[in-house]
């Protein structure tokens, strides 16, 4: 059994933390906040990029976000967002950190939660490790107004796990026939495990409106007919130096030009969250679903 509670003092802040995140234990309760999943069928295809943008261009709205790293084998949503993590969901699952020394506020308000890249399988946790995950973060669920988990890539347990107890799953996809064939895997392992039948599809560098819908339309195609599942087009990000040059110093061009192409794309996609966090939701998701749901599956595992 985690101790939780013997290690509540933060410790003294190392350089590169922006700082912890501060403490609110008169906070009014609030209904918390919808989670969208960004996940791809295969690695290199801007993920990280999406959600560090995307973080960002929320919180210019004045919105609390949230970001996990879920991504279990390599991490990296904090560089991103430039913080220089100490701790990670490693530690706090080893019993040497809470989450209130895990989870760090950047410069632009957001909350991270830097990936636990010391843990192989997420679903090996223990019942009680995730009863006192779920303990320290239902708080937090209810002073955010949207979380965005980046997931790895891959057909991985942590991906499946992440994906399937998220309110919304995004997919990105480019025009890379690998990423458009493992999109494909993603779906057809989520649909078949987990029996997921919603899936956003997020079109990133793509040369213009017209191709980002040619890749939807033969994925989204191919989904219907064999899966019998049926996708959504969300937006598409344009291929654009500015996020390319952004992106190769680990910075986002969110920050850096706020008037390039990407970075206005990234400006709507933010739009159409909140209108869709805003609309009319499924019951499935939000924090303390997620959280429960792998409380009761380590259960069941047992």
């Amino acid at each position: 059994m985690i101790d939780s509670t013997h290690l509540a003092t933060p410790r003294s802040l190392p350089d590169g933390i922006i700082e912890r995140r501060p403490q609110r234990p008169n906070a009014k309760p609030r209904r918390a906040a919808p989670v969208f999943a960004v996940t791809s069928g295969k690695g290199g295809v801007g993920k990280t990029n999406v959600v560090a943008n995307l973080a960002i261009a929320l919180s210019r709205r004045h919105k609390r976000v949230l970001a996990i790293d879920a991504d279990l084998g390599l991490a990296n949503l904090d560089l991103f967002l430039g913080i220089k993590a100490e701790y990670s969901l490693a530690d706090f699952f080893a019993g040497s950190a809470t989450l209130d020394e895990i989870i760090l506020t950047n410069r632009d308000g957001i909350l991270v939660m830097p990936g636990a890249s010391g843990i192989q399988e997420i679903t090996a946790l223990r019942a009680e490790q995730k009863a006192a995950f779920l303990t320290e973060l239902d708080h937090v669920a209810q002073e955010m107004d949207l979380v965005l988990v980046d997931t790895g890539s891959g057909i991985s347990d942590a991906v499946t796990y992440f994906t399937s107890a998220a309110q919304e799953i995004i997919l990105v996809v480019t025009p890379e026939p690998s990423s458009m064939t493992d999109a494909y895997a993603l779906v057809k392992v989520l649909r078949a495990e987990q029996r997921q039948q919603r899936f956003l599809v997020l079109a990133n560098n793509v040369c213009n409106g017209a191709e980002a819908r040619r890749l939807f339309d033969v994925l989204s195609g191919t989904a219907l007919r064999f899966l019998n599942v049926s996708l959504e087009f969300l937006d598409w990000i344009p291929r654009d130096p500015h996020l390319l040059s952004a992106a190769a110093r680990a910075q986002t061009v969110v920050s850096q030009n706020a008037d390039a192409p990407s970075a206005r794309a990234f400006a709507g996609l933010a739009e159409k969250l909140l209108q869709r966090a805003a609309g009319q939701m499924r019951v499935k998701g939000n924090l303390q679903f997620l959280f429960r749901r792998m409380l009761e599956s380590g259960k069941a595992g047992q």
